[in-house]
């Protein structure tokens, strides 16, 4: 498969060390559910919802390969990934939201919330292969969204839905007072007491 490669080219952000291999966290273990069975879901305020095979979304938009570092809000980073899948904006342009914000979900209940303009950066994708080989459980299979502009627990693993809204709903992480926005750049790690965040969302 041809695919058009991009990169994410950006200084080093402060206080993040180069790692020898990732740091695998998982907050849920859910089953194996096959490339061909897996969905993706656009929902929320958008003039079109979207409900697509994710064999269907990988034949239906262009394939990019997405060359970026990895960045763990607790302090290491993969100096060089490649991601292949489509980018999240040509989804959203289809589907036309008209709220600022997404709750990013996993098919395990994992969710995290981010600005709507983070998914419509060019580096941003939902990716179903990893440095050339099929993405593995450990690292979301069959999809994850990959934010790279964003610390790591943004780029939600065995991704299944956007979900576009009014407001910063808070997911899993940011219930606990992690960042809106996640800036890396802006060492943007947490938000203690941030008076938009609202209850968290434990399904859509």
């Amino acid at each position: 498969m041809e695919c058009r490669e991009i990169r994410l080219e950006r200084p080093w952000p402060p206080n993040q060390v180069k790692a020898r291999r990732f740091v695998v966290y998982d907050v849920y273990d859910p089953p194996d559910v096959p490339f061909e069975a897996h969905t993706i879901r656009v929902v929320g305020l958008v003039e079109r919802p979207l409900e697509m095979p994710l064999r269907e979304l990988a034949a239906r938009y262009p394939c990019v390969d997405l060359v970026a570092p990895f960045h763990c809000v607790t302090g290491w980073s993969i100096e060089r990934v490649v991601w292949r899948g489509v980018q999240t904006k040509a989804l959203l342009e289809d589907a036309r939201p008209y709220g600022p914000f997404a709750l990013a979900w996993g098919a395990d209940g994992y969710s995290a919330t981010l600005p709507l303009e983070a998914l419509m950066e060019e580096t941003s994708v939902i990716a179903w292969a990893m440095n050339g080989e099929p993405l593995p459980k450990k690292h979301g299979a069959p999809a994850r969204l990959v934010v790279p502009t964003r610390y790591a627990w943004k780029s939600v693993k065995y991704f299944a839905a956007l979900e576009v809204l009014e407001g910063p709903v808070p997911g899993y992480w940011e219930a606990s007072g992690y960042s809106i926005n996640a800036d890396p750049w802006r060492e943007e790690r947490f938000d203690f007491g941030s008076p938009q965040m609202r209850g968290r969302r434990t399904s859509f």
